[in-house]
């Protein structure tokens, strides 16, 4: 496990910077992400009465590999390798894998807010690689949760400002009719992709 400092809006710069020649890619995957949820969210209302009670997270559940694949598209692009809106289906044999640690993470998160709310939060900061280790790399679920936590630990609140910070980023992106989500939303996923490279690829390159 690597430690690893970082500056958050230095990570923002960097990945803003990165977003050259790809911003695009990443907009048709989004796209074509939120087509597909049209799409099994118009099918599933017609077919089953009162879905709509749990639609979102059966939306979640059915599109989790392609939720991951655009996370590992920012990883990709912080590896300098060539990105394809395509590579968003390429995580589809690990679902189940994936889905465990979806529902382990989600339950300890939730289980966490109900005891004192802080646990919660730290969680949810936390686990936030645990599902790109597992889909990137072949990682079983309980050890990618824990390499997540305890990696993140060590810069808790450096990551919990870089949540806030995009979170902020984008919307404020979002108030001119959306168009500033074209430079956001790839900034924010290459940042967090720029932080994995660092903490778990350049780990195992210099053993």
């Amino acid at each position: 496990m690597q430690s690893y400092t970082f500056s958050i809006f230095g990570v923002v710069k960097e990945s803003f910077n990165r977003t050259n020649g790809v911003k695009w890619t990443f907009i048709s995957a989004l796209l074509l992400y939120l087509l597909i949820e049209f799409v099994i969210a118009f099918a599933l209302l017609l077919i089953l009465p009162g879905v709509e009670h749990y639609l979102d997270l059966i939306l979640t559940i059915l599109t989790l590999p392609i939720a991951v694949g655009i996370i590992i598209l920012g990883i990709s692009r912080a590896r300098n390798r060539e990105l394809s809106f395509k590579q968003i289906f390429d995580y589809f044999g690990q679902y189940p894998y994936l889905l465990l640690g979806y529902i382990l993470v989600t339950l300890f998160t939730i289980l966490g807010f109900i005891a004192l709310v802080i646990p919660g939060i730290y969680l949810a900061v936390s686990y936030a690689y645990a599902l790109p280790l597992i889909a990137d790399k072949n990682m079983s679920v309980w050890n990618a949760m824990e390499l997540s936590r305890k990696t993140i630990t060590q810069q808790w609140f450096r990551f919990f400002g870089l949540g806030v910070v995009s979170f902020i980023i984008i919307i404020l992106s979002a108030i001119p009719f959306g168009i500033g989500l074209i430079w956001s939303v790839p900034t924010v996923y290459i940042a967090y992709g720029l932080l994995y490279h660092r903490l778990f690829d350049e780990e195992e390159e210099s053993i």
